[in-house]
């Protein structure tokens, strides 16, 4: 038998959940610092005082979204760290990135366009640099497992300058789709997996 309390929780996860992904929508159309908290509550049929319920003010909403990401990327590379041949790695990574910008448009385009300006809002910078802190150490780990790449022609590269080029290559090529509105395929996926394999 369900209790009410467990109707409300269930009630009230739901209720932030559409908190959340109206936010992710309005920031990328308006920019974050655009975007109301009005505008969020309408949009989303969740009161304003029950958004300050779940959040202290936008920046902590905003917070919030990119700490879940946070934990998803951490979860999905916790399983990188399992497998054993390094191409596999390099493959399962940038697969992650791939449906990461798939499924998170709204928020990559956000950061895309107010990423500067956060940084230099004291607060969101202090919040942010401890998220990107621990996302480097996260990325360490999967260059400490993938070692050190001999290309064909002999030249050695670093695991840790590997993972920021295919970091850099990937996200910089998403964002760049995203923005002008294309499609990310999946014989894109393949052609990275391709070039950061051919060792």
């Amino acid at each position: 038998m369900i209790r009410r309390s467990e109707v409300f929780m269930e009630s009230g996860g739901e209720k932030k959940q559409k908190i959340i992904e109206t936010a992710k929508r309005i920031f990328a159309e308006k920019s974050f610092f655009d975007a109301t908290l009005e505008e969020i509550s309408e949009l989303s049929g969740v009161k304003k005082s029950t958004i300050y319920y779940y959040f202290e003010s936008k920046l902590d909403l905003l917070m919030e979204i990119l700490e879940t990401i946070i934990r998803r990327v951490t979860a999905r590379i916790d399983e990188l760290l399992l497998l054993e041949d390094r191409k596999e790695i390099i493959r399962s990574l940038i697969d992650g990135y791939f449906e990461f910008f798939l499924q998170e448009k709204d928020l990559v385009l956000l950061l895309h366009r107010v990423g500067f300006d956060l940084l230099s809002h004291e607060e969101a910078h202090r919040r942010m640099e401890a998220i990107f802190t621990h996302l480097q150490s996260i990325w360490d780990k999967v260059a400490e497992r993938i070692g050190d790449i001999q290309s064909r022609s002999g030249v050695v590269i670093e695991g840790r300058k590997l993972v920021r080029m295919i970091s850099a290559s990937v996200v910089g090529y998403c964002v760049e789709e995203l923005k002008r509105e294309e499609t990310i395929g999946n014989e894109d996926r393949e052609f990275f997996k391709e070039i950061f394999t051919a060792f």
